[in-house]
């Protein structure tokens, strides 16, 4: 099958993956393209991320480039930079005895191409191309399993899976971000092999989670981790079976993509609904997913949580939208994104057909804090000196909320009006 490398990369990364093939090939070494980038090569797509393979050993590789990390070089990887992007660079390399289910006690260099695409994770992976020749090598009917949609190890799948327990993860991100079937021995597979997955680190799972998110359907990881009761290894509190709704699914599907906190409770609103913000809290420390990601993700559970009680009323009020919903998203992500029309549209999956009209409300820049009020603590420090501190938040947010319901009230001698007759009211 031959691949159009040159309408399929962008030329910057041809230029620089021809002239690290051709600096390994003048000093004698032999160079492939491997991996993921040839599997999406054969697809039709543009790869996110180029990784080559070669008989060179590291030390010989950090010799023919001027800028070259170590990023793995006990396991035979440094990594090339030009331009200030980043090639990986793997010397063929056979791995040795697995006893922890994470990673190879020691591995070889030296072997040939063919031993090293033999200890690859699916057949998909273990293509390689030679840039020079246009030589596609498929040792493993990888490109049968593509055309197929089929995700299969290369050899027996339980002892694949027992080498590296994070395997069966990948192969259900796989099945999720290219929308691929698992074939059922290397499905059966990943139910047995449980114990060696409990071995792998909490953040690689989580990064495998993260990475569906990229896909056309997370919904597809999130239904697989579910199906397999592989969320459990991680979280053993969790029932014993998980069943996601459907619907909900969906809108993952649909959300934005440089959105995490809505993809993250949207997928643990499928099947934790009725969990509280302090136990799902829990469950996003255990999974180590970021401070910023947990924040993001508490608040749209929450607004989730909300809106299946909203909803069931046929018209949602201003008010609560302003107050429940528009307020909360301007104090979370104010400091830290434009909030315009575009923001709030990323909201939809969300809240549906609403979203139009939460659009059309943050555009007319209504008062949604209290700082945006036309009055503050100072003001009432000035006003009433007699009035107790402690009764400044109750002050403050009874005006908010006059704000909130009627705009045009946020003005200095109206606020001070309403929080007269307030203040009145409280020392009567």
């Amino acid at each position: 099958m031959p691949i159009d490398i040159h309408s399929l990369v962008p030329a910057k990364f041809l230029n620089h993956l021809l002239q690290i093939d051709s600096a390994l090939k003048g000093a004698g070494f032999e160079c492939y393209l491997v991996g993921g980038s040839v599997r999406d090569l054969v697809m039709g797509k543009i790869p996110n991320e180029y990784d080559l393979t070669t008989n060179a050993e590291p030390k010989q590789v950090k010799k023919l480039f001027r800028t070259v990390i170590d990023t793995g070089i006990e396991h035979g990887t440094v990594t090339v930079v030009l331009d200030k992007i980043n090639y990986e660079i793997t010397t063929y390399r056979i791995d040795k005895d697995y006893t922890d289910g994470r990673r190879p006690n020691h591995v070889e260099f030296g072997t040939t191409l063919s031993e090293d695409l033999k200890r690859r994770d699916f057949t998909m992976n273990a293509l390689a191309f030679d840039l020079q020749t246009g030589q596609l090598v498929d040792e493993h009917l990888g490109i049968r399993d593509i055309e197929l949609k089929t995700i299969r190890t290369i050899g027996n799948p339980i002892l694949r899976f027992t080498e590296d327990g994070l395997r069966p993860i990948r192969a259900l991100r796989f099945a999720s971000t290219l929308d691929f079937l698992i074939e059922p021995e290397t499905k059966k597979a990943i139910h047995e092999t449980k114990h060696i997955t409990k071995k792998i680190s909490i953040e690689r799972f989580q990064d495998e989670v993260l990475k569906s998110f990229l896909g056309p359907y997370p919904s597809r990881m999130i239904q697989l981790l579910a199906e397999e009761s592989i969320f459990q290894i991680f979280l053993p509190n969790l029932p014993s079976q998980l069943f996601p709704n459907h619907n909900i699914l969906k809108k993952l599907d649909q959300t934005s993509k440089d959105f995490i906190g809505i993809q993250l409770a949207l997928a643990f609103f499928s099947f934790l609904n009725q969990s509280t913000l302090k136990e799902l809290e829990t469950i996003l420390r255990t999974l180590k997913f970021s401070g910023q990601n947990t924040k993001d993700c508490l608040l749209f559970f929450e607004f989730l949580t909300k809106w299946e009680i909203n909803q069931t009323t046929p018209n949602i009020d201003e008010f609560i939208i302003k107050k429940e919903y528009l307020a909360p998203v301007k104090r979370h992500f104010q400091s830290r994104f434009p909030i315009d029309k575009e923001f709030i549209f990323k909201l939809k999956p969300i809240f549906g057909e609403i979203t139009s009209q939460m659009v059309r409300i943050w555009e007319e820049e209504p008062p949604l804090l209290l700082t945006d009020m036309k009055i503050n603590g100072n003001h009432l420090a000035e006003t009433y000196p007699q009035l107790a501190k402690t009764n400044y938040g109750m002050v403050l947010n009874y005006l908010l909320d006059l704000v909130l319901h009627s705009p045009k009230e946020n003005e200095y001698s109206r606020l001070l009006h309403h929080s007269a007759h307030f203040i009145s009211n409280l020392t009567n």
